[in-house]
């Protein structure tokens, strides 16, 4: 201990342990990372097990039973379903499935989603919207915009581009140039801009420094790399939108999803929006949303097919795509797709986890 804090006034030497009022230390635990390690996983730990359950189950209902992961203390919140909590703690420890093992988060994975709460509609009605507004008590399936790395990996793999190549070094996507120089940057850093398949690799790989965030995530509420974070925000900005119809990587992937339409789609207009729904939203298209697009799609090729415009700076990423057109299409034809891409792409059941 230090006298008032001060380096130079040094008091009582402590040793390592563990706080009084929780468990003791294991009586064959040795007192460095291996002992710690097992009384954090120990039979009479109160809190690990709860916490671990809780950012699962938040990662899939969009709000954990405890509603301040980042606080398990006295002073937090009550959790909604503490018998809940308890038992799926319980569970994870020490599973009644004997062909699971103890801590398998794959087992508590399975849990959650193979249960009725996880598997009910995420409608809102009237009723439910009455009595249980930010669904609190579960009354409905979980709907929520999914993590900006989330959204950009599911662009890329409707769109076919995700390349999901497991490890390996980092990615650098495509970011503004000025964000690697100051200002911006506390100093000049090196971005070698990713290229072939590997510029689509997950969101998992792409490279961050500490001071310089990805700007797609970011957008997307994704947290810097300077503090730490157990719950996310999550925001609906104008510039999200901007972000998924501009941005480079949306827009590259826009053109292929456009060709992906064409070339896999059928022959008609109906068919190609039926793959383009099943594929973004999983489900088939209505009528009116067939109509809808199916209007747009002839408008764009009108438009497209005027001399005054130019297809082939929405149609193409590089010369090369323009091999993959299909026999008698023509690149106004492609813009138009790409330009309905885009919407598919941009649409709340996209983004959103239902």
């Amino acid at each position: 201990l230090l006298k008032r804090g001060d380096f130079l006034k040094p008091a009582n030497l402590v040793g390592a342990s563990t706080p009084m009022f929780l468990n003791k230390m294991p009586k064959d635990a040795p007192a460095n990372r291996l002992g710690f390690a097992k009384w954090l996983t120990s039979r009479e730990a109160p809190t690990t097990a709860r916490a671990i359950v809780n950012r699962v189950w938040q990662a899939y209902f969009g709000q954990g039973l405890h509603s301040t992961p980042e606080d398990f203390g006295t002073q937090s919140n009550k959790p909604t379903h503490p018998e809940l909590l308890d038992w799926l703690a319980v569970e994870f420890m020490e599973p009644s499935d004997k062909s699971a093992s103890p801590w398998s988060l794959k087992y508590l994975h399975w849990l959650i989603v193979k249960s009725q709460t996880y598997q009910q509609s995420s409608i809102v009605t009237k009723e439910l919207a009455a009595r249980d507004p930010s669904n609190k008590w579960l009354a409905r399936g979980p709907r929520f915009r999914v993590d900006g790395e989330v959204v950009r990996d599911v662009a890329l793999q409707v769109s076919g581009l995700l390349d999901s190549t497991v490890g390996g070094p980092p990615v650098y996507p495509p970011i503004p140039e000025f964000l690697t120089q100051p200002p911006a940057s506390y100093g000049p850093k090196a971005w070698p801009e990713s290229t072939g398949k590997d510029r689509y690799r997950r969101s998992l790989y792409v490279f961050k420094f500490r001071s310089i965030p990805y700007p797609v995530l970011q957008a997307f509420d994704a947290p810097t790399g300077d503090v730490s974070c157990v719950k996310r925000t999550r925001s609906n900005t104008p510039i999200q939108a901007l972000v998924g119809l501009n941005e480079t990587i949306f827009t590259e992937a826009a053109q292929a999803f456009g060709l992906r339409l064409m070339t896999e789609g059928g022959t008609t207009d109906t068919e190609r929006i039926k793959l383009a729904y099943r594929l973004c939203a999983s489900r088939e298209a209505s009528e009116v949303e067939v109509k809808t697009l199916t209007e747009f799609v002839k408008k764009q090729t009108a438009k497209f097919s005027d001399t005054k415009a130019n297809p082939w700076v929405v149609a193409f990423r590089s010369s090369e795509q323009y091999k993959l057109l299909p026999n008698n299409a023509t690149p106004a034809q492609l813009a138009a797709w790409v330009a309905t891409a885009r919407i598919m792409l941009n649409l709340d059941e996209t983004m959103n986890k239902e």
